[in-house]
């Protein structure tokens, strides 16, 4: 809580820090995008000034001036993935390249600290001019961390319609536009296709169930106790909240939010896809909370200690870069329905920076079609771009990847907490879900306790 009055603190001198350069900006309402730099002379000034004036006297919003100085000016671009960042390098020599009076300077922090340097440079207004952003952007545009975009894309004619929708609505807090749109998980079954065909058991299809599943995993356990082995038919990262669990909480017709706002947790369906992955563990056909937190789900399957793993694609390169061979990915088995809650990546821009039109245009370039492109033939990102999504597809060398893409169709938005209680409602979900994965509490009071707790939280910042 301490954190989030910081970040009002803020979002308090962002506010009057934007409203004193509306004031005093200019308003290009052409809706054209300017892509060079150019001179401004006196008749397009005083254009200028008298069109500021008309719009003042309306009460209108400006929309954002461009940029007229010829001089190169430096922007910043932060983001946690090293992987990635090689990839984001080529995007910005090229970007380069077509935009001479733009040098790009990239910040590379590791997850584990990305936002706490990220919290503290944005309570200094100091953050990256643009930057990674995930699903946490209610937080980020309540503090006014976050710059309104819908101005700038009215303007370029940005077209969401190219883009995967899940991804703009988690874009969007209160019917604003706050990022572009950059990347999204999917989520498949991974197969050991050479562990199945030792075991004699038959590969099932993309359009298997709940209980098909079940069934396939109690068949290999029985044909692996015959060999004599100790293996595991399934392994899911029961430690990683959008990586397994919150998925088949979908699957099986629950919700992490309610549509009135409160916590979904408490719901038959909620608590049912919990109690199914209980006994799972119960009946040891997959590894338990501890086991995967000490070994990680992948490395199980990775190193042949789980027969099929549910696989998030921001896991898969995991799997790429082990080289592994019959690797077959299918779609998740049905429950209620294949759907499944999908986290996804964006580009924020930074309310407090002084070169909002360069940062616009970087921006403009990393959601074009050439950058989503590059995106996905390097496998480093479901792109957010629909028509780039096949690149990522077979980008992959060891399986290939349709899978993820055919189950975006599935792929509910990821549900943020209202961004005054975040981070509290993390800290409650995550210790909570562990108390019932480790059997310190029953599922269904595990449960109905985790919503109570994040209801308590929702109400107290009202």
């Amino acid at each position: 809580m301490r954190k989030m009055k910081k970040f009002a603190a803020l979002g308090l001198a962002l506010t009057m820090i934007a409203t004193m350069l509306t004031a005093c900006g200019g308003s290009d309402k052409s809706g054209a995008s300017n892509s060079t730099s150019g001179e401004t002379t006196s008749e397009d000034s005083q254009a200028a000034q008298s069109e500021n004036a008309q719009t003042e006297a309306q009460g209108e919003e400006s929309a954002p001036a461009q940029a007229s100085s010829g001089e190169q000016v430096t922007i910043t671009y932060s983001l946690w993935d090293e992987i990635q960042s090689v990839v984001y390098q080529e995007l910005i020599d090229n970007f380069e390249a077509q935009n001479p009076d733009i040098h790009v300077e990239m910040q590379l922090t590791p997850w584990d600290q990305y936002w706490t340097k990220f919290d503290a440079a944005a309570g200094a207004n100091q953050a990256a001019d643009v930057f990674f952003m995930n699903v946490w952007v209610p937080k980020y545009a309540e503090a006014g961390v976050l710059e309104p975009l819908d101005s700038y894309m009215e303007r370029d004619g940005f077209d969401f319609s190219l883009y995967t929708q899940s991804i703009v609505d988690t874009g969007t807090y209160n019917g604003v536009h706050y990022t572009v749109p950059k990347g999204t998980d999917s989520m498949a079954v991974a197969v050991n296709t050479t562990l199945f065909e030792k075991y004699g058991v038959t590969v099932p299809g993309s359009d298997w169930t709940w209980d098909d599943m079940m069934a396939v995993c109690r068949e290999l356990q029985g044909k692996i106790a015959e060999a004599g082995d100790s293996i595991y038919p399934m392994a899911f990262m029961l430690n990683s909240n959008n990586g397994s669990w919150q998925p088949v909480v979908y699957q099986f017709g629950g919700r992490v939010f309610n549509e009135d706002g409160t916590s979904g947790y408490s719901s038959e369906e909620s608590i049912a896809a919990i109690q199914a992955l209980v006994d799972m563990i119960d009946e040891k056909l997959i590894p338990d909370y501890q086991m995967v937190s000490d070994t990680s789900a992948e490395e199980f399957f990775i190193s042949g200690q789980a027969c099929m793993l549910y696989l998030p694609t921001f896991s898969s390169q995991k799997l790429e870069q082990a080289k592994m061979e019959g690797i077959e990915l299918i779609k998740l088995p049905k429950a209620k329905s294949q759907e499944f809650i999908a986290g996804s990546m964006h580009y924020g821009m930074n309310a407090a920076s002084e070169h909002k039109e360069e940062a616009w245009r970087f921006m403009q370039y990393l959601a074009s079609e050439e950058a989503n492109d590059i995106v996905g033939q390097r496998g480093i990102d479901l792109p957010a771009r629909i028509s780039s999504q096949s690149y990522y597809a077979s980008s992959f060398k060891q399986f290939d990847g349709s899978a993820f893409v055919e189950g975006l169709t599935e792929a509910v938005p990821y549900a943020s907490a209202p961004g005054y209680a975040e981070d509290a409602i993390n800290s409650i979900t995550n210790d909570d879900i562990i108390a019932i994965f480790t059997k310190q509490i029953g599922v269904k009071e595990g449960m109905e306790k985790m919503a109570e707790k994040i209801n308590a939280e929702i109400e107290s910042g009202k």
